[in-house]
This record gives structure tokens, C-alpha cells and sequence, in this order.
């Protein structure tokens, strides 16, 4: 069964301990006791099995030694009483079951051996010739990588190309961080229970879960009354926040966005900012940047005001005409950008600080509300002194680290972009593969300097912003994830802040 999908389920995001700590107070508030549950989550992934294959199929249904293992036994009890062709492999198969540990798992088992259904090795689970394998192995409380005999399992399964469904989690996967262990599953489907694993969102894992399926089990209600989640998925379209433009306006009453950047020979960058500032709304839009590239960003759109700075004393005017300012673009990690950088952190008005201005604030720190940061994963590690790879096993804590050291609004880009705000912690897992290539950063900075220039709160700006640079992405690309340039998501950033939303 599908959950209702209410907004504040919809949203929820929560670590393993929780789930742990409150899955079975959750099944007695709704009055089902934990056998019960583990009967609804086997027929929540049976109901999947039926949309991908018909009866008849061959299934191999992997199961371990827990309750994730318990909810395998189900459906391949469910599977075979009707008609499918069902072959089970076990962690510990045909092991002597022992009625003093999980007894609603044991009972799984037992049932399942008593219909004939008899167990063999893991390591053998393609054997049979699958249509389909259901990984129900490990679940979310996998604290270990995968080593031995279990990394050759998922490699086999890897190699065999067999679709995979995967019960909660794919096994291998940090139900917290979304990191892989060791190995990790790569599943077709992912049929998670009662409430969303904040892990299966960001990171490593958004490559292993395929599509994703919350199952409430009629508990996921009470559920959210019982444990607070302190990260929660952008799910709703934020035009609201901007709503319609009065009949009266003009362009003095939309903002006045400035672009800091464009270092000799980098006039890219600053072009798809001050492009991206323009298509999302700002009244004004001005460019500031080295003298050798005004003809070169003026050529590219006549309503863009371009002014060559040699000298930092003749941004003093700009800075203080602007509603907004993007630092970084392109600017360059030289004498001349340096200067340009401590001009601009000089003034109070809300900065977008991206690319080359992230370099200089790792190495000349400044902390503000009124800053946006917004970082991939190795300016990360540079702004908080680690490495990459660091980061990347927990984008959940660099990311409030970032917003804590910094006192700033942070996004996180990637896979499942993490935004740490004075307005909460958000998720956005929305984008596209297609938004793999040079610029597409740019873009997101000139889109949400023209959301703070138009009113928007510097946490509001960078929410919406980052979602619907994520949305337009995924629309830019819709034709093919191959060649998408950061330059095709402009006219759909127009229809975007406009309040158009694709269906």
C-alpha cells in the first residue's frame, strides 16, 4: 500500500534510530502489533512485484536474519500462493530457527519452509534465472560496509543486470548519510516503510535506490506525532512566496541585482548569472567585472548594464545602488579578484557568494545572515577544511556546518541538494543528470540574487531558487540528459517565477 502522501509525511525526513525507537509505538497507536506491520510491509512490496512482473515469473527473494529479512519470507509466501515461481536465499540458509529471538521474522520463516519453500546460499540467488530479485537482506540498521561473501553477492547482482526490488533500503546503503558501505545494491524500485530514510534522498545512494515508494502501513501519522524530523523535502512549488506582480509596478520596484565576477579572460560565468538574474525577474541587472570583458558580456544581452572595475574604490556607486550582489563568477583568484572580494563583503546588502568568491572566503572568513553560500562538494571541504570525500559520507552534518561556522544561508549542491537555513533544514530531490556541465552554478546564483532583489528573505530565496533551478534542469533535459547547456534552462526560469509548474 502507498501512503496517503499528506503534506507533513510527504516532507518528513528521519534517521534510523528514530524508525528504531518508535516504528512499534507508531503499529500500537494504529493498533497493529509488530507481526502485523511486518504482514503489511510484505504485502506493500508484493503489490510492487505484482506492477513489474507478471505471475508466473521466476522471483529470487534474498532475505537476512531480521525484520527486513522477515518482510522477504512474507512475500515470498504471498508470491508463491499466487503462481509466481519462487526461489529463496538466505544470509544463514536452513539454519536451525530459534523461537527466543524475532519471533515475527521466525514465524516469516517458518510459514515459508512449511509451504516447501526451501532455502539456499545467498551467493546463489541468480542461479535460478530471475526475472526479478528482491533484496530484503539488510535494512536500516546496517552499521558495517559489506565485505566478504555479501560484496561478491551485490557485485553478482551488479553484473547480472537482474531488476531489483529492495525492501526499506537497498542493502549497503547508510540509511542516514546515503553513503554506500563497502557495496552497495542498485535497485530498480525501493519500497521504503512507514516513514522516508533521510539516506535514500542525497548522496552515493540516489544511484542504488531507483524508484522510491513509501509505504505508511497506515501508521505513518502517528508516527510523525511521535518523532520531529529535522530535515524535510521541498515538495510544494514556492511561487507563493513571490505572488503576482500589482498592475503599477516598475522596474525600480523589482530590485536591482549586481553581478561581481568576470576575471580577464572569464566572462562566462557572469553572462549565464546576469542572463539567470534577468529571466527570474529582477527589475536592473548590472555586471561588474574585469575591463578587458565589457564588450564581450554587453554583445551577449542589451539590457544588462556592464561597467569594466580596475580598481575596487569604483564599485563603491554599484555596491550601494544594488539590492542584491552575486560574488564570484568567474572572478579569478588573483590580486585584482581579491580586491574585488573585499570590496563586496564590505557592504551589508545580501550576497550571493559562488565559484571563485567561496575560494576567497575559506581563505579570509567572514560570517553573516545576509550571506548565501552556495557550494559544491569540494568548495565544501575547502570552506570547512577537509576533504571532499569527507563531505561527502555525511552531507547531512557539513552541511549544518557550514550554516553554524559561517552563520549563513547554505546549499549543498549535488544529488539531493541540502539547504541549512535560519528557516530550517530542507532537501530538494529534484533535478537531473542533465545538469551535469559547466555553468549550471552560475545560473543558480544570478536566479536566486533576483529573488532576494525582488523581496524574497535570503532562506526564502535560496529554497526557491534552488528548486527551481533543480525543476528547470529537469525539463531542459527531458529531451535527452546529453548536451543540456545551463543557457537552455533560461526561458524555462521565466515560466518557473511566473508560477508555471510541469505537471
Amino acid at each position: 500500500m502507498e501512503t496517503s502522501q499528506t503534506t507533513s509525511l510527504a516532507q518528513s525526513l528521519y534517521c534510523a534510530e528514530q524508525l528504531q525507537r518508535s516504528e512499534a509505538r507508531a503499529g500500537e497507536a494504529a493498533g497493529y502489533s509488530l507481526a502485523q506491520l511486518m504482514s503489511l510491509a510484505g504485502r506493500a512490496v508484493f503489490e510492487q512485484l505484482q506492477h513489474r512482473v507478471g505471475a508466473g515469473a521466476r522471483i529470487a527473494i534474498c532475505c537476512g536474519e531480521g525484520n527486513n529479512g522477515g518482510d522477504g519470507y512474507i512475500v515470498a509466501r504471498l508470491a508463491h500462493q499466487a503462481g509466481y515461481k519462487v526461489d529463496v536465499y538466505a544470509l544463514k540458509a536452513n539454519t536451525k530457527l530459534d523461537h527466543t529471538g524475532n519471533e515475527p521474522a521466525l514465524q516469516a520463516r517458518q510459514a515459508c519452509r512449511e509451504l516447501g519453500l526451501t532455502e539456499q546460499p545467498l551467493l546463489d540467488c541468480l542461479s535460478c534465472s530471475p526475472d526479478l530479485v528482491i533484496d530484503a537482506v539488510f535494512g536500516i540498521g546496517l552499521s558495517r560496509p559489506l565485505e566478504g561473501e555479501l560484496a561478491e553477492w551485490v557485485r553478482k547482482l551488479k553484473q547480472s543486470r537482474v531488476p531489483v526490488l529492495a525492501v526499506d533500503i537497498p542493502s549497503g546503503i547508510d540509511a542516514d548519510t546515503g553513503t554506500v558501505m563497502g557495496e552497495a545494491v542498485i535497485a530498480e524500485t525501493t519500497v521504503t516503510m512507514i516513514a522516508y530514510k533521510r539516506g535514500l534522498f542525497t548522496g552515493a545512494s540516489r544511484n542504488h535506490v531507483g524508484h522510491l515508494v513509501l509505504a505508511d502501513l497506515g501508521v505513518g501519522q502517528h508516527f510523525v506525532q511521535l518523532e520531529k524530523s529535522d530535515w524535510r523535502r521541498v515538495t510544494d512549488n514556492p511561487y507563493p512566496w513571490l505572488g503576482e506582480r500589482p498592475i503599477g509596478a516598475h522596474k525600480g520596484d523589482n530590485g536591482h541585482v549586481l553581478i561581481v565576477g568576470a576575471g580577464p579572460g572569464m566572462p562566462g560565468a557572469s553572462v549565464l548569472a546576469m542572463l539567470a538574474a534577468l529571466r527570474a525577474g529582477a527589475g536592473k541587472v548590472s555586471v561588474a567585472c574585469h575591463p578587458s570583458n565589457v564588450s564581450i558580456i554587453a554583445s551577449q544581452q542589451p539590457e544588462a548594464m556592464v561597467h569594466g572595475i580596475e580598481q575596487p574604490e569604483q564599485l563603491t556607486s554599484l555596491l550601494d545602488a544594488a539590492s542584491a550582489i552575486v560574488v564570484g563568477p568567474g572572478l579569478g583568484r588573483d590580486e585584482w579578484a581579491f580586491n574585488i572580494y573585499r570590496a563586496c563583503m564590505a557592504v551589508n546588502t545580501c550576497k550571493v557568494i559562488d565559484a571563485d568568491a567561496l575560494y576567497w572566503l575559506a581563505h579570509d572568513p567572514v560570517q553573516s545572515s545576509q550571506l548565501i553560500l552556495t557550494p559544491h562538494p569540494g568548495e565544501a571541504a575547502r570552506l570547512l577544511k577537509c576533504r571532499t570525500q569527507d563531505i561527502e559520507k555525511d552531507r547531512f552534518a557539513h552541511a549544518l556546518s557550514l550554516h553554524n561556522q559561517y552563520h549563513a544561508q547554505v546549499v549543498l549542491k549535488g544529488a539531493g541538494s541540502l539547504i541549512s537555513s535560519s528557516r530550517g533544514n530542507w532537501l530538494v530531490d529534484r533535478g537531473s543528470p542533465a545538469m551535469a556541465s559547466g555553468g549550471m552554478g552560475d545560473c543558480l546564483a544570478g536566479l536566486i540574487g533576483a529573488l532576494v532583489a525582488q523581496g524574497l528573505a535570503p532562506a526564502q530565496a535560496l529554497t526557491a531558487g534552488v528548486y527551481w533551478h533543480a525543476v528547470a534542469g529537469e525539463e531542459a533535459g527531458a529531451e535527452g540528459v546529453r548536451g543540456t547547456l545551463a543557457s537552455d534552462l533560461m526561458p524555462i526560469i521565466r515560466k518557473l517565477v511566473n508560477g508555471w509548474m510541469p505537471e
